[in-house]
């Protein structure tokens, strides 16, 4: 399926978080998703934004059945971001149990340089949720952000936003100490 090592970054179960909600149910699937802390020429990092929320998150999303990791990571950022990658390094996984929507996920985890912008491709759920890319100028400001959203994610889940920030973070933070190295 690729040709890294993951090491892991994160292993997170919604319950033992002590996140709870009305809908919670057995995991029933697993979701591979593939993410990246993408940096442009001015070193700044790259955060999508849901204006209807108020959310923030990195860029990337679901991989599709029988698609390589990096296509799918290539293929996410360029829908969401509208840019082509290059400079992809592994960062490592991050495991997630989310009961709300009986779920186990998977994300595969890089660092990637932004380089030619050819104009976004949102679903029109993401179109919807006011999806748009900002430029934090640090993973400081990356982190302040995401760290800011307060009351669901995307998908209307005040656990899937705590869980989301979580995550995210603890890449930005892996993302940070890979850069010290």
């Amino acid at each position: 399926m690729n040709e890294f090592s993951f090491p892991i970054i994160l292993s997170q179960d919604q319950h033992e978080m002590g996140l709870a909600e009305t809908n919670d149910g057995p995991i029933h699937f697993t979701r591979l998703a593939a993410r990246a802390v993408l940096t442009n020429d001015k070193g700044q990092v790259a955060v999508m934004h849901f204006t209807k929320t108020g959310s923030y998150k990195l860029p990337g999303g679901g991989i599709d059945e029988g698609e390589e990791i990096i296509a799918a990571l290539e293929r996410e950022v360029l829908e969401e971001t509208g840019y082509t990658i290059t400079d992809i390094r592994p960062l490592g996984t991050v495991d997630e149990n989310r009961y709300f929507c009986g779920m186990h996920q998977v994300s595969y985890c890089f660092t990637a340089r932004v380089v030619d912008f050819v104009g976004t491709q949102l679903t029109e759920k993401e179109a919807s949720e006011g999806m748009n890319l900002r430029w934090a100028s640090s993973i400081d400001e990356a982190i302040a952000w995401i760290q800011s959203g307060n009351t669901v994610d995307e998908d209307g889940s005040a656990s899937g936003l705590a869980m989301m920030k979580t995550r995210d973070i603890a890449i930005l933070n892996a993302a940070r100490t890979q850069q010290s190295t």
